[in-house]
């Protein structure tokens, strides 16, 4: 029975010296220096300091949530088809040197509006006219060892059937790589 009484004991000292604790640091003072100077604090510099009223916290009410029925295949089906108007490759720049001897580089893609993975799109790049990388879905592509000379790289944006819904101009890139002779023994 002690305990109880104890734990009782504890609990109001606790919500008691938790209000006295909110009181204390919710007070705002403010006071007006020699010079003129405007200035505030939650403690009170010296006996001419004027008490403020803490203004009024804002609340809401949080917005209940939306109730919709849950997606089906049904519904996406029904979806219109997103419709591009832009597709480009952004990086490199057309007709640009790349000079990298192990031929690594990357590709940047521009696509309005984002492609729509929901709908089952994806990217295909293509070099010098032959499908290298399918089904992406990151507008950043990087490439390795890239045969040194002149390609044309060029993009295309695709349905899940595999239907090319949309195709960029092709970007043409110089891959640099230097050759390193050895001489050799007599």
């Amino acid at each position: 029975m002690k305990i109880i009484q104890l734990l009782a004991l504890y609990l109001c000292v606790v919500f008691s010296s938790s209000t006295v604790f909110a009181q204390m640091y919710t007070q705002m003072y403010k006071w007006v220096d020699k010079d003129g100077n405007i200035s505030y604090s939650d403690q009170p510099p010296h006996k001419g300091a004027a008490q403020l009223d803490a203004p009024a916290l804002t609340t809401m009410q949080p917005t209940p949530p939306k109730k919709s029925k849950a997606p089906d295949a049904s519904d996406k089906e029904d979806e219109a088809p997103t419709v591009y108007s832009y597709l480009k490759i952004t990086s490199p720049q057309d007709d640009m040197t790349i000079r990298d001897n192990s031929g690594n580089f990357s590709i940047s893609i521009g696509i309005k509006p984002a492609l729509n993975t929901d709908q089952g799109h994806s990217l295909s790049l293509s070099l010098d006219g032959k499908v290298i990388k399918s089904k992406l879905t990151s507008t950043s592509i990087s490439l390795t060892n890239i045969d040194r000379g002149t390609h044309k790289f060029s993009v295309s944006i695709k349905d899940k059937a595999g239907k090319t819904l949309h195709k960029s101009k092709s970007t043409t890139i110089h891959m640099y790589r230097q050759i390193v002779k050895q001489k050799q023994a007599k």
